[in-house]
C-alpha cells in the first residue's frame, strides 16, 4: 500500500513539475521553491524517481532500440544522461567555488564525445567574472568554450564564446591567464553573456602515448580563500527538481539532435564534409563529416581519407544514441597520427564487426547499425579530393582495396594496439605514469 503511495505521489509531483516547465522562461524547477514539495529532498527525489521512469519509456519507444544491442544502449544512455544531471545541478553547483572536474569519455561518450579529447567541465554564474590559469602541454589543439543553456528543446545549449590555441597568448613557457567575464580585456578574454552557465575545455590529443595535456585551474575572480556555504534543505531539493528537469531536457534534446544531424543520410554513407564557422561562439578552422552505417558480420565497410594540413584529423563510430563506442578496449576510433598511411598515399578504414586482420579497423561489434563521424581541427581549405570515400564490401573482398603491399595484422599485433590505448588513457586520467 505504501509503494502505491509513493509511486502515486512521485506521479503527481512529475505531473506538477512537467506543468511548471511548459514554456522555456518557466522551465527551471527553480521556479517551484517555496511549494510544500520543492522544500522537501525527498518529494525532489520521487519527483526524480519518476522522470527516471518517464524517460525510460521515452528512450524504448525510440527507433535507436530496435537496432541490434540498441536496448542496452538506450538504458545506458539513459543513466549516463542521468549522470551528467547529477555532476551539472550537485556536483557543481557552487559556482563561487568552481573546479575542473574530467568529463570521463570512457563512461560518458554522450554527443558522440571524441574519443582524442580529455573534456574538462565546471559550472559558471553568468554575473561573475574568472581567471583560468595553466601551461600549454604538447597536444595539438586546446580551446575554452562557454555554453548557454542545456542540451535540450525547452532551453537550447548554444555555444556562446570560444578561445583556441590559434589566439592564445603564452609566455615562452606556454603558461596563460585567460579571463572570462568581466572588463574587457585585449587579449585572452571571453565576454560572459547572458544565460552563460557552462566553461568546457578540450584537449585534443594525437599521440596518446606522448602527448601531455599541460596543467589548469580556475578561480572565481574576488573569492578565492572564502568559506562554502552548506546548502539547507530548500536548495538541496531545488538542486534536485533541476536534476530532474535537465534530465527530461537533456533526453528530449539529443533524440532531437541525432535527427536534426543523421536524418535522411542513407545508410553507408557519408555525408559531404561541412565547414564549422566559428560564428557565435562555435570552434574556428573545423571541419567535419557526418554518416550511417549498417553491417553484416559478412560485409565491411571501406572509408579512405587522404592526409591534410589539419593540426588534428581523426575518425570515430559510434551508437545510434549518438554515443562514442568503448575506445579503451577496441579500435573504434583512430586519428591520422595512430593510423597506417598506405603506400597509395591514402588512409583506408575498415569498419566491421569481427576483425579483417588490417591496421586501420574500427571495431563495430559494439554497435553493427551506428554512425560515423570524421573530423579536422586547426585546418586550411579542403577540397573535393579531401572527401572522404565509402564503400561497401564483403568482408572476404577487404583485401581488394588495399594496395597490393598492404600488410597484415596479426592478432599479436592487435593486441599490442589494443594495450597502448589502454596504457594511454591510464595516463590522461592520472592513473598511471608509465
Amino acid at each position: 500500500m505504501r509503494r502505491f503511495s509513493v509511486l502515486l505521489l512521485a506521479s503527481l509531483c512529475l505531473t506538477a513539475l512537467l506543468t511548471a516547465c511548459e514554456t522555456p522562461v518557466e522551465a527551471s524547477p527553480s521556479s517551484l521553491r517555496g511549494s510544500p514539495v520543492a522544500d522537501d529532498p525527498y518529494d525532489a527525489l520521487e519527483i526524480l524517481a519518476a522522470e527516471i521512469v518517464a524517460s525510460a519509456r521515452l528512450a524504448r519507444e525510440n527507433r535507436a532500440s530496435d537496432v541490434p544491442l540498441g536496448k542496452g544502449e538506450g538504458a545506458l544512455h539513459v543513466l549516463r544522461l542521468l549522470r551528467r544531471a547529477i555532476d551539472e545541478e550537485l556536483a557543481w553547483a557552487d559556482t563561487d567555488h568552481p573546479f575542473f572536474q574530467a568529463q570521463d569519455e570512457r563512461y560518458a561518450k554522450l554527443a558522440l564525445g571524441n574519443p582524442d579529447n580529455l573534456y574538462l567541465v565546471t559550472r559558471a554564474d553568468d554575473q561573475a567574472a574568472y581567471k583560468i590559469t595553466g601551461r600549454l602541454g604538447s597536444t595539438p589543439d586546446f580551446n575554452i568554450q562557454l555554453y548557454q543553456g542545456y542540451p535540450g528543446v525547452h532551453r537550447p545549449m548554444r555555444a556562446r564564446g570560444a578561445l583556441g590555441l590559434d589566439a592564445l597568448v603564452t609566455d615562452e613557457d606556454g603558461n596563460y591567464e585567460v579571463y572570462i567575464g568581466g572588463q574587457e580585456r585585449a587579449e585572452n578574454w571571453i565576454e560572459m553573456l547572458p544565460g552563460t552557465r557552462r566553461i568546457l575545455v578540450r584537449f585534443t590529443y594525437g599521440d596518446w602515448a606522448t602527448e601531455e595535456a599541460g596543467e589548469i585551474a580556475i578561480e572565481r575572480v574576488g573569492t578565492r580563500g572564502t568559506p562554502g556555504v552548506p546548502a539547507d534543505d530548500a536548495e538541496v531539493a531545488s538542486r534536485i527538481l533541476k536534476t530532474s528537469a535537465y534530465l527530461e531536457d537533456a533526453l528530449t534534446g539529443y533524440l532531437d539532435l541525432v535527427d536534426q544531424v543523421y536524418e535522411g543520410i542513407e545508410m553507408n554513407t557519408l555525408r559531404p564534409m561541412r565547414q564549422l564557422s566559428g560564428a557565435v561562439g562555435g570552434l574556428s578552422g573545423q571541419s567535419n563529416a557526418t554518416g550511417r552505417y549498417q553491417l553484416r558480420d559478412d560485409q565491411a565497410l571501406i572509408v579512405t581519407t587522404r592526409p591534410s594540413d589539419a593540426a588534428y584529423q581523426g575518425f570515430q563510430i559510434g551508437t545510434e544514441w549518438f554515443e562514442a563506442l568503448d575506445f579503451v578496449n577496441q579500435t573504434t576510433s583512430l586519428n591520422t597520427t595512430q593510423a597506417r598511411l598506405s603506400s597509395d598515399g591514402l588512409y583506408h578504414f575498415v569498419i566491421s564487426t569481427r576483425d579483417p586482420g588490417f591496421a586501420n579497423w574500427l571495431d563495430a561489434s559494439g554497435a553493427p547499425q551506428g554512425q560515423m563521424l570524421l573530423r579536422w581541427q586547426r585546418v586550411g581549405p579542403l577540397d573535393a579530393s579531401h572527401e572522404p570515400k565509402v564503400e561497401l564490401v564483403a568482408f572476404d573482398e577487404i583485401a581488394d582495396s588495399f594496395p597490393d603491399d598492404e600488410p597484415r595484422m596479426t592478432d599479436a599485433a592487435r593486441r599490442d594496439q589494443i594495450a597502448e590505448r589502454q596504457i594511454a588513457i591510464e595516463r590522461r586520467y592520472g592513473l598511471s605514469r608509465r
